[in-house]
């Protein structure tokens, strides 16, 4: 459970470091601060659809009977075909 909390605020970190180092290469040169709101803003649906994703696998799991790591080799045979 760990994992996915680490994952959501490294990609949070990512996208807010990336916008605001995106808006001072534009040639309109955009409010830093305002961009980092934005990409604030922007960065909370996609950590609650990491968090979506892994809580019904790991609901899944639960009713089947599986492990954790039983559902992430699932998914990753069904990712490969």
């Amino acid at each position: 459970m760990i994992d996915i909390f680490n994952l959501v605020a490294l990609s949070g970190i990512f996208n807010i470091l990336f916008f605001w180092y995106a808006s001072t290469k534009m040639k309109s040169k955009p409010d830093p601060v305002k961009t980092l709101i934005v990409s604030f803003v922007f960065s909370i649906p996609l950590s609650f659809l990491l968090i979506g994703v892994y809580t019904t696998m790991l609901v899944y799991a639960a009713k089947s009977g599986a492990s954790e790591d039983a559902m992430w080799e699932y998914m990753e045979q069904e990712e490969l075909q």
